[in-house]
């Protein structure tokens, strides 16, 4: 009598009414067809309702299934289960799992199971667009989780240009996993990690509107110099030569001057050439190129110049000393142009730097990184994965700031 008035207060709660048959019938074998007939099942009463309010229907995500049925199969008392040990764990695996819903329903029977994942709030949110399910028993009951959730793409520049939108991307400095939103038409993009706050890429759109990485934008170009001038001139009169042409050649010009919309666009050094014309960032690696070409050690500098603000000009080292060098002036261009960097220091304050191969940042005090472009002590070039990006840290989480 004991046991028969336990397993009516059991059903009462559970259903509502008297169901003594339900705990006669043996559950049935939860193996992997049953659990994917339960998923099909479970996918067409949330798409029924979604459809009927005009959402977009949801799809399974394999490779997330596969792992929620080896997590729950691992727990002793998957009923028991937290909800964010699930999102952990899930985010572990697949950082790019940027939305994430879990229910965890019991029942005495498999109709209920999917009534109640059909009447759940999260199945109608457009915010996801795939729901995965892992059946389970427990007692003399059985259990589901499931998992509404939509996972983001590790950001990629091929990514980034098919079709923009928001990604996840594993810092090269600290492996925090983060994730950051690129749009197609963006403007300049210098990228820092929000957890280390160090930059990780600066990129930017050229002409055709593609985005590339400012490295990419140079080319190789070299400028004509006669081969027994090169041995009569010193390093700094050879600078000045190479200098002096590009000045003369290239007029300042804005962006909004040659561009149809109003946002900022970086040229290759052929077409800066070719055009007769550029703004600072276009000159500056145009000339960077040109000197690196020439043989001498050259860096694009962004940062800010007194006069100006946000600006691009160019460094260049020679055997004993460092020059600043203004791309955009538009005088004549004679020795007392050429201007030490620690007398420039005033007014140029780099924030990034860049050449053929790297990206440099650093984290020394102004007074240090203002008097030196090139010790290695004070710029660390930036790493560049050179697998994919969706690669993730061991145990990362995806941090949505």
């Amino acid at each position: 009598m004991l046991a028969a008035l336990l397993a009516l207060a059991v059903g009462l709660q559970t259903t509502g009414r008297l169901e003594f048959s339900s705990y006669l019938r043996p559950l049935p074998e939860m193996g992997e067809a049953y659990q994917r007939g339960f998923r099909s099942d479970a996918m067409v009463r949330i798409n029924q309702v979604r459809d009927s309010i005009q959402v977009d229907e949801v799809r399974g995500d394999e490779p997330l299934q596969s792992f929620l049925n080896s997590f729950i199969d691992s727990k002793e008392q998957p009923a028991s289960l937290e909800l964010n040990e699930v999102f952990d764990a899930i985010q572990e695996e697949f950082p790019g799992a940027q939305y994430l819903a879990a229910n965890l329903v019991t029942s005495n029977d498999r109709e209920s199971l999917l009534n109640e994942l059909a009447g759940w709030s999260a199945a109608t949110n457009d915010d996801f667009d795939t729901i995965n399910t892992a059946v389970f028993q427990t007692g003399r009951q059985a259990g589901v989780i499931g998992v509404m959730s939509r996972r983001i793409p590790a950001f990629s520049l091929r990514a980034a240009n098919s079709r923009g939108g928001r990604f996840f991307n594993k810092c090269p400095h600290c492996d925090e996993v983060h994730a950051l939103e690129i749009e197609k038409e963006s403007r300049t993009l210098i990228l820092s990690c929000p957890h280390c706050e160090l930059p990780f890429d600066v990129l930017a759109s050229d002409t055709s509107g593609r985005i590339r990485r400012a490295t990419d934008f140079f080319e190789g170009f070299s400028l004509n110099e006669h081969p027994i001038t090169q041995y009569q001139l010193t390093s700094e009169q050879r600078i000045l030569a190479l200098w002096r042409e590009v000045a003369e050649r290239c007029e300042y010009q804005r962006d909004q001057d040659h561009v149809s919309e109003t946002r900022e666009v970086w040229k290759g050094p052929r077409e800066t050439w070719a055009d007769k014309a550029g703004d600072c960032e276009d000159t500056s690696i145009l000339l960077a190129d040109a000197l690196i070409s020439a043989g001498f050690d050259a860096r694009v500098a962004i940062g800010w110049n007194g006069n100006v603000g946000q600006h691009a000009w160019v460094v260049v080292q020679t055997s004993d000393r460092q020059y600043v060098m203004e791309s955009t002036l538009q005088g004549e261009i004679t020795e007392g142009c050429l201007k030490d960097v620690t007398v420039a220091s005033a007014f140029y304050k780099p924030e990034q730097l860049f050449d053929r191969e790297r990206m440099y940042f650093t984290t020394a005090r102004p007074q240090d990184f203002n008097n030196d472009y090139f010790s290695p002590k004070v710029w660390r070039h930036i790493p560049v994965a050179s697998g994919p990006a969706a690669t993730p840290a061991n145990g990362a989480k995806l941090s949505l700031r």
